[in-house]
């Protein structure tokens, strides 16, 4: 009774942050990579995953879930977006053979291609490149280390501390943040709730700004405030269903949400999965669908997944990622 108390005392803390101290305004804020949902089959979902997070890819959600990993864990995942940007996150998830607990670590990288610098007198009628400096490189890249204690009696919490670069040219960007989830399952048709603070930090600059010694004004981390629950609806011999939805409130204020369901189906040790997620109140992604295929080797159990994310005005998105399960 007393973890139970614990549980909601818990997921009532994270749910009862005061949310104007979550909220600023757009554009104004560093690292936004580290908003960006991760993983083929999360997305596929329509990102929501907070409640569900059952595998190594909830670092990135709510490291609360990696209680839920049943052997070690590798995932990775790729995506390219409009305008040459793509995104990698990688997460390895594990349990010690001696300290208790789970423990995960991860990587998320943004890459732009190449571009041309554009001087103040670039002039873009010009038949002779006038104003066009040499090329510029852009990137941003974290790695995070991850801890997950479960309570018993289905309550877990989960943090993590990342280290951020930022980059673009010559100036650069480095700090740290944290991130603290809360998940509790209530053993009722795997009823799980979630909650999390993502991407907790002091402010920030750009340094090399200009010149060797220049720096640019303070900004805020992207600070992200998430709650989530998902239930298995249906559950059979050989079929699965999940449902789930994620409440987000932005940096910026806005407040999104998202729905999503998972289908499972399993002949021996072959499990084969369909998705599909909405996301409301987004600037353009709206349909997601997705599928995997999970199978076993002499090695390890491959899980393959694909995601499709309607960006409306922008088309859409497609979002790759391999797990190994060992």
């Amino acid at each position: 009774m007393r973890r139970h108390l614990l549980a909601m005392g818990a997921l009532s803390l994270l749910i009862g942050v005061p949310q104007p101290a979550l909220a600023g305004g757009a554009g104004t804020h560093l690292a936004g990579f580290l908003e960006m949902d991760a993983g083929a089959r999360q997305v596929g979902m329509g990102g929501a995953f907070t409640g569900l997070a059952d595998d190594a890819m909830t670092v990135f959600y709510n490291p609360a879930g990696l209680r839920f990993m049943e052997a070690s864990e590798i995932h990775i995942e790729t995506s390219t977006w409009p305008g040459d940007i793509s995104y990698q996150h990688v997460s390895y998830g594990f349990h010690h053979s001696v300290m208790p607990g789970t423990f995960a670590f991860s990587w998320a990288v943004m890459q732009m291609a190449p571009y041309a610098e554009k001087k103040e007198y670039y002039d873009p009628d010009s038949e002779f490149d006038i104003g066009i400096g040499e090329s510029v490189d852009a990137g941003d890249m974290a790695f995070g280390g991850s801890y997950c204690w479960d309570f018993g009696d289905g309550l877990s919490v989960g943090a993590t501390l990342r280290w951020y670069h930022l980059g673009m040219d010559d100036a650069f960007c480095e700090g740290v943040t944290g991130d603290l989830g809360v998940l509790y399952d209530t053993r009722f048709q795997n009823l799980r709730l979630g909650a999390s603070i993502m991407n907790v930090g002091p402010e920030n600059h750009w340094s090399r700004t200009g010149s060797e010694t220049g720096t640019g004004d303070d900004f805020p981390m992207p600070t992200t405030y998430r709650a989530g629950a998902s239930m298995r609806i249906f559950d059979i011999v050989t079929h699965r269903v999940v449902l789930a939805g994620d409440y987000k409130r932005t940096p910026d204020g806005a407040d999104r949400a998202s729905v999503g369901t998972e289908y499972t189906f399993n002949r021996g040790n072959l499990f084969m999965f369909g998705r599909a997620g909405y996301r409301f109140n987004y600037d353009e992604d709206g349909l997601t669908l997705g599928g995997g295929l999970l199978f076993p080797t002499s090695e390890a159990e491959i899980r393959i997944d694909y995601a499709y994310v309607d960006m409306g005005n922008l088309d859409h998105i497609d979002r790759f990622s391999v797990s190994f399960i060992f």
